[in-house]
């Protein structure tokens, strides 16, 4: 069973909201912006650019968060960025100009960055070993379950005037509330911090190479499949009304999945758990061109896809939790957000060219060659090898 003081429970709970809201807005305000440009008369391109304006976001905030973490604390950086995002989603409304919706774009990008960073951190930093992979499996699911919530709101709100932002507004700032008791914690401080100030983003870096692989891949499979995903199930014979189905049936393996994994995690060792799990993708990767996806049994094969090749994350995060305290944790948490950047950012453009030059069924293959190739790195890595040794699995 999961021991945790009630005041670290409700720690946890605290922070794992305050992300979950900004995971819900994710999801909400991101189609919001697309389909308000659209409906501003903006083609494909400039669309696009919007979205590489928040990924560029992402990138910078990721290398500044570990010298913002120290320099003004944990707490002091969430509200900051809750702050900033506000700000800027209560700007989308009131300007008509595309440059200046790209810098919102750009500091939108940038606060969520920075909240996921300090708040992935903080919860690493809370969380007891022996209940680790449960605390973060639990968090992934719910992170999960709110991007979902936010996108099915599309629908029931709309994308015009001013209500969407401000209820995007509204929901970060509720459920900021709960963490405000714990603003005098710092835990990224207290753990004890035996980080240089200069060079720890190389540092940490280099220490958990395969970590920052698999959150890498993360990236291109999250961005590949929000992005092409659709487009494959229309070229496998799914109708225009159903071509989010099989997006929909991972997103539900991803929540399913996370409890036995986190119990799992919680049993053996982590880093060769992360191994098991890279080479059962692969497999699962190979089977998805041969299945039919306007059958029920072709939606369940690809919510146990959905589950397996997103377990990955969940791992690389428990073991970056269990390997690092103080600003190393910051660090290795501003890190997976930048190489989640770039994974997202190379992905789809990639993955898309692939399937134009080779046919829809590049996608489950080369996401295959990917997870395999990362597999094989993992078995030769030995950087975060002593990790929960003590497990003995």
């Amino acid at each position: 069973m999961m021991k945790l003081s009630d005041s670290k429970s409700f720690e946890l709970v605290a922070v794992i909201g305050t992300i979950c809201a900004f995971s819900f807005c994710v999801g909400f305000v991101y189609p919001v912006i697309a389909l308000a440009l659209e409906a501003k008369g903006y083609d494909e391109a400039a669309i696009g650019i919007s979205a590489t304006a928040t990924g560029i976001g992402v990138l910078v905030a990721g290398l500044m968060v570990p010298s913002l973490a120290r320099a003004y604390g944990t707490f002091s950086l969430l509200a900051g960025s809750a702050l900033l995002a506000v700000f800027c989603l209560l700007l989308f409304p009131l300007v008509d100009n595309f440059t200046l919706w790209l810098c919102l774009r750009f500091f939108l990008g940038a606060a969520v960055t920075a909240l996921f960073c300090a708040g992935e951190a903080w919860i690493n930093a809370v969380a007891e070993d022996d209940s680790r992979g449960r605390t973060v499996a639990i968090y992934v699911a719910a992170m999960a379950s709110s991007f979902a919530a936010g996108s099915l709101a599309v629908k029931a709100v709309g994308y015009q005037g001013y209500t969407p932002y401000i209820l995007a507004s509204l929901v970060i700032l509720v459920c900021f509330i709960p963490i405000l008791p714990f603003h005098r914690r710092d835990p990224l401080l207290e753990e004890g911090d035996t980080a240089g100030r200069k060079g720890v983003l190389v540092r940490v870096f280099y220490e958990a190479v395969i970590l920052m692989v698999v959150v890498g891949l993360f990236g291109v499979l999250d961005g590949v499949m929000l992005g092409l995903m659709p487009s494959y199930a229309l070229s496998q014979g799914v109708g225009d009304g159903n071509a989010s189905l099989p997006m929909a049936a991972m997103a539900a393996g991803v929540v399913l999945f996370q409890f036995p994994l986190g119990y799992l995690s919680d049993r053996m060792s982590r880093t060769r758990l992360l191994t098991i799990i890279l080479f059962i993708v692969v497999g699962f990767g190979l089977v998805v061109p041969e299945l039919d996806l306007t059958k029920w049994h072709g939606l369940v094969i690809m919510a146990l896809f959905g589950g397996v090749s997103f377990a990955p994350y969940t791992l690389a995060l428990s073991i970056l939790g269990e390997r690092y305290r103080g600003q190393k944790l910051a660090a290795g948490s501003a890190l997976f957000a930048i190489m989640w950047g770039i994974g997202g950012t190379v992905g789809p453009m990639g993955f898309g060219v692939a399937m134009q030059e080779l046919g829809s069924t590049a996608l489950p293959y080369g996401l295959s060659l990917l997870f395999l190739l990362t597999g094989v790195i993992s078995v030769f890595d030995r950087t975060v090898a002593p990790v929960r040794a003590n497990k003995g699995l």
